[in-house]
């Protein structure tokens, strides 16, 4: 019974992990689009760059192709913990257009 615990609530945290990472990518796509239209007031734009610049930081999981694409809207550097993969497309893909990144201490 104990076992099945600590493998439901494992289990629990890496769904949990999953939707953070999900829903971080879904918000950095929606700034980068909101970013790119005409519609935004400059003090709108303003503040989603200053949102969007936060999104670069990551502490565990995988550095994947699609976060450098978006770093590349605002021409940022990633900042990662060791705890993070780089995929080999996303290093590529970091270095053909100029996007630093920095690994961090935790």
């Amino acid at each position: 019974m104990v076992a099945s615990q600590v493998s439901s609530e494992l289990l629990r945290e890496v769904i949990r992990e999953v939707v953070r990472d999900v829903l971080k990518e879904v918000i950095a796509e929606e700034i980068s689009a909101a970013m790119h239209s005409s519609a935004l007031k400059p003090e709108a734009r303003d503040a989603a760059r200053a949102t969007a610049s936060v999104k670069h930081h990551l502490t565990r999981g995988a550095l994947t192709e699609r976060q450098v694409r978006a770093a590349e809207v605002d021409g940022s550097t990633i900042w990662i913990t060791r705890r993070v993969v780089v995929t080999p497309l996303a290093r590529d893909r970091a270095k053909s257009s100029g996007i630093d990144i920095i690994r961090i201490e935790e």
